[in-house]
């Protein structure tokens, strides 16, 4: 290629992303916004290196995080420059370091032809080792001992340096894993195998311990450019300093604000502390956004510009002004869900997609109110990435137990509960128990009350009399109790949540997913609430269940979590629970770290909206079997209030009477023909907000005592702002510390 040729890569190009293009001899950190093209200018990058000789392709390292991302950017690069683009390395970080180690493996002691293992080969060696080493995997999941492995490869640390890392003998789970963790290396090695961790790990330490490999690849790699920085972690970063530091001809491209990946080991400290690393790199800010309406971005850069640990920057575009951002306070979880389906039907009516329409929440166990509002509307969605929620197995199995106590006759809802939990009742005993009701032409249920005529002995007849003693106990709850009451009765005493509890205790999964599914647990309680009986209840959730994807529908509205749509754009995007302790959750209340990752988390969902976005919070909720006031989202109040429009519901309705009506199709042709919701009374009306307590005038201070009426008495340990903004946060010894808005809060001083 010619002159002519590399100044026709510059066409279309912004001033910054010209500058990204043809910068050369030093380090460059793009900070890539949400929007700007950052695909582009690596490809074009690449491609200007290549046409203006600057490199040659075999020079040339691009590191990506998806084998599809880095297709795309040798096809794209291809297309500007020719077949030659073919010699380049286009790779993920696994595929370069696999390429490495089959050249290099013998300097560490394997052959060439080392096997991979994946995730199930990495966990059977791991389950064999623990075999091995007399554990038993219910009390130490091999699971929760695979991705500590993984962790620890992570941040380059062997066996020995995981163990220390710890607090030495008081954290018997590290000790032991350091223990499994050295035995299952020692495998590999003699197997002449790697897992997925090892390929990073592996390269860093061969570029670290033999200086002739190191230089050979830095000779051959004059020009190294890696994709979305900010989710490196220390392994993968380490290795871009190793292979990058003689030339310097490092470009990173990425933008911290969208860093959310903490929880896989992502370190948002790799991309800010680049410039301390090259002090004489440059950094090129890629602001002019080519994606949202201006009211949008400003939006985000409104909330973003709260963290403080960040490159700043203002995202901004030349399309148009857009919409104001909609704000809709709603009375609870089902007036939000009602709003977000009527809201649907109004876009698309104006020609809006239903596939380019998205609702995002922070956790799963949200989508449920949603998911039923969405199946009464008969609009058709699908859970991205997720399951719905009663098919979610935690749920699946309360509503077994549920089903089994109100029909005695319903085998198969029995079937699944007989050893979940674990009663050591097993397959033996459950098939001597199948065969006797065969033989007997009576229902399981009746079985299981004489499991001795059924051959079941030992502990096995112990875990049959148990449950059965568990049913008979909930049989007569689903006579008497409330539902809500029964469904308690599912989750606490069948032992479901304590079953999870102890797997997270011992390690078996992580916080984060036990965490969830004990939400999920607790947001099925409050499904209960809204039903005078068992049955009701079980007939409404069996419509929504067996809804599937309402029919062979192509277009439908996607669900998912925040952390699901990053990558993604949509010209409609919903952000629901926008509230203190859901959005932002309240695991990051305390800490400031995790506060700043939760309003990245935001941001992104802010950022994947190209014309209309909306945002909602529920005065109060029942999630996660509690039913609270809430106060909005501090997100919410980080937005310009110039770009924000609010709107309410003053349906009279009970909302959860509304929760269970018929959605009708609504006389209002702008709702949509067949997608609307009932109408409210006014569609935008005076804030459904509830009448204040009277709190906001005890005139609190840090150390006053306070009493509140279902927590008890706690501490303030903190009051903010006055008048009708007020809010206290207190320490209460049973649920620890709560954020309270006064004049929501129902609270007396004492003393």
């Amino acid at each position: 290629m010619g002159v002519g040729e590399a100044e026709a890569l510059l066409e279309g190009l912004t001033g910054p992303q010209t500058s990204a293009v043809l910068h050369r001899g030093a380090p460059l950190l793009v900070v890539a916004g949400a929007g700007s093209g950052k695909t582009r200018v690596l490809t074009r990058r690449i491609a200007h290196l290549l046409a203006t000789g600057d490199a040659a392709p075999h020079e040339i390292l691009a590191i990506t995080f998806t084998n599809k991302a880095a297709a795309e950017m040798r096809d794209r690069v291809a297309d500007l420059v020719g077949p030659e683009a073919k010699r380049m390395w286009v790779s993920t970080f696994h595929s370069a370091c696999v390429r490495i180690l089959r050249s290099q493996a013998d300097r560490i002691g394997y052959s060439s032809s080392f096997s991979i293992y994946d995730a199930a080969d990495a966990r059977r060696l791991v389950e064999l080792v623990m075999a091995d080493q007399g554990l038993d995997p219910k009390r130490l999941a091999p699971k929760a001992v695979v991705s500590a492995i993984s962790n620890a490869k992570s941040h380059l640390q062997n066996p020995k340096a995981y163990a220390e890392a710890g607090l030495g003998d008081r954290d018997p789970f590290r000790s032991t894993v350091a223990e499994v963790y050295r035995s299952y290396q020692l495998r590999l090695s003699n197997a002449n195998a790697m897992d997925f961790d090892d390929l990073i790990m592996k390269v860093v330490l061969l570029l670290r311990e033999h200086e002739d490999v190191r230089r050979g690849y830095e000779e051959r790699f004059r020009h190294l450019l890696v994709d979305e920085y900010q989710d490196t972690n220390l392994a993968q970063n380490q290795l871009v300093m190793l292979l990058g530091s003689k030339h310097r001809n490092v470009t990173v491209v990425g933008d911290a604000d969208q860093s959310i990946y903490r929880f896989r080991a992502a370190d948002v400290r790799n991309i800010l502390q680049f410039e301390k690393t090259f002090p004489d790199a440059t950094v090129v800010l890629l602001e002019q956004n080519f994606r949202s309406t201006q009211n949008i971005l400003d939006a985000a850069n409104g909330l973003i510009a709260h963290n403080p640990g960040r490159h700043a920057k203002k995202l901004f575009t030349e399309g148009e002004q857009g919409d104001p951002i909609t704000i809709y306070k709603a009375s609870d979880e089902w007036d939000e869900a009602r709003w977000v389906a009527t809201e649907t039907g109004k876009l698309h009516a104006r020609g809006v997609p239903l596939s380019e329409i998205a609702i995002f929440y922070r956790t799963n166990a949200q989508s449920r109110s949603l998911e039923e509002q969405f199946v009464r509307a008969e609009i058709p969605y699908l859970v991205v990435g997720g399951t719905r929620f009663y098919d979610r197995r935690e749920v699946r199995d309360a509503l077994a137990y549920l089903r089994a106590a109100a029909n005695p006759s319903d085998d198969l809802s029995l079937r699944r509960v007989l050893n979940t939990p674990k009663r050591k009742f097993g397959e033996t005993s459950q098939k001597k128990l199948f065969a006797y009701a065969a033989m007997k032409a009576s229902s399981l249920r009746e079985a299981l009350r004489d499991p001795e005529a059924a051959g079941v002995s030992g502990p096995a007849a112990r875990g049959a009399a148990s449950l059965d003693l568990l049913l008979t106990e909930l049989e007569e709850l689903v006579a008497l109790a409330s539902p809500i009451e029964v469904m308690e009765a599912v989750v606490h005493r069948t032992g479901l949540a304590a079953e999870i509890e102890a797997e997270r205790s011992r390690g078996a999964e992580s916080a984060h997913e036990a965490e969830g599914r004990l939400e999920n647990l607790a947001e099925l309680i409050s499904v209960a609430e809204g039903y005078e009986t068992v049955v009701a209840m079980l007939e409404a959730i069996a419509i929504v269940a067996d809804s599937d994807d309402l029919g062979d529908v192509d277009e439908r509205v996607s669900f998912m979590t925040m952390h699901i749509a990053k990558g993604l754009e949509f010209d409609a995007v919903f952000m629901v629970g926008m509230e203190h302790g859901i959005f932002p959750h309240f695991r990051s209340l305390d800490d400031p770290v995790e506060l700043e990752e939760e309003r990245r988390v935001a941001y992104v969902g802010v950022t994947r909206a190209r014309r209309y976005l909306h945002l909602s919070h529920a005065w109060s909720r029942s999630l996660w079997g509690q039913h609270q006031n809430n106060i909005p989202s501090q997100f919410l109040s980080e937005i310009p209030e110039a770009i924000t429009k609010t709107v309410a519901s003053s349906n009279g309705d009970s909302p959860r009477t509304a929760a269970r009506d018929r959605f009708i199709a609504p006389s209002d042709p702008d709702s949509g023909r067949v997608f609307g919701a009932r109408r409210p009374e006014a569609d935008i009306g005076p804030v459904a907000e509830p009448p204040s307590t009277g709190a906001e005038e005890l005139e609190l201070i840090a150390g006053d005592r306070v009493s509140h009426r279902r927590w008890g008495e706690g501490l303030v340990t903190s009051v903010t702002d006055a008048g009708r903004d007020a809010t206290v946060t207190v320490m209460f010894p049973m649920v620890g510390s709560k954020k309270l808005l006064l004049r929501m809060a129902p609270i007396e001083k004492v003393g």
